[in-house]
């Protein structure tokens, strides 16, 4: 398969309010920020995660590049790439812990699809579960490694039960990814396997029914 097709659809992804009564506690979410190296998951946004399908059972595929005899650079995948998976998060809003803050927000799993030989087949489950946290989890935050690491990643998945809980363990996985990126009582970090893209998406503001990149 040729790259034109598959940069396409995995490429871009790797290279990829409330107001209530007085009596009310507003919602703390924090506002997605775009000039770091993280963002935070919104209520309303949706999570798209595309996976590689390798008959090594791997999700990073080989990338070969060569030369066309019009001295242009064609990039193709290996012969153990098969096809690959793209699933669905929707992001929604947390329900308040009692008399504290509001609820942060809530990710689940909403639909999976794989496209192998130009056959889409929907699926049940993904190939890769992600967002899997406990219940407390209440803040989500995606980190994107800017530099190499001993970790051999380049993108987590951090959640926590407060806000001061998620900057402490965005602070850890920075210092140190090999051994920062750990899971604690108040908090939770999960390594997105390396090959899948995973990018965080919200509405079009000029097509409803259409989403754009979140950053």
């Amino acid at each position: 398969m040729r790259a034109s097709r598959w940069s396409r659809v995995l490429f871009p992804a790797i290279t990829a309010a409330f107001v209530g009564c007085a009596m009310r506690t507003r919602p703390v979410i924090p506002p997605p920020v775009t000039d770091r190296d993280y963002i935070d998951l919104q209520p309303g946004w949706r999570v798209r995660a595309i996976t590689p399908i390798l008959k090594s059972g791997a999700y990073k595929p080989e990338l070969r590049e060569s030369i066309s005899s019009g001295g242009s650079v064609q990039v193709s995948v290996g012969d153990d790439f098969v096809g690959y998976e793209t699933s669905y998060y929707v992001v929604k809003a947390g329900k308040p812990a009692g008399r504290g803050p509001g609820g942060g927000v809530v990710v689940a799993f909403v639909s999976a699809e794989t496209h192998i030989d130009g056959k889409v087949t929907g699926k049940q489950q993904p190939l890769v579960h992600l967002f899997d946290f406990p219940a407390s989890a209440r803040f989500v935050r995606l980190l994107f490694l800017t530099r190499v690491s001993r970790a051999d990643h380049n993108q987590a998945i951090l959640a926590a039960s407060t806000l001061d809980d998620l900057n402490s363990l965005t602070g850890r996985v920075r210092a140190d990814p090999a051994v920062g990126c750990t899971s604690r009582l108040e908090s939770h970090c999960e390594w997105v396997p390396e090959g899948i893209a995973v990018r965080p998406e919200r509405r079009d503001p000029s097509h409803a029914d259409s989403y754009i990149p979140a950053r």
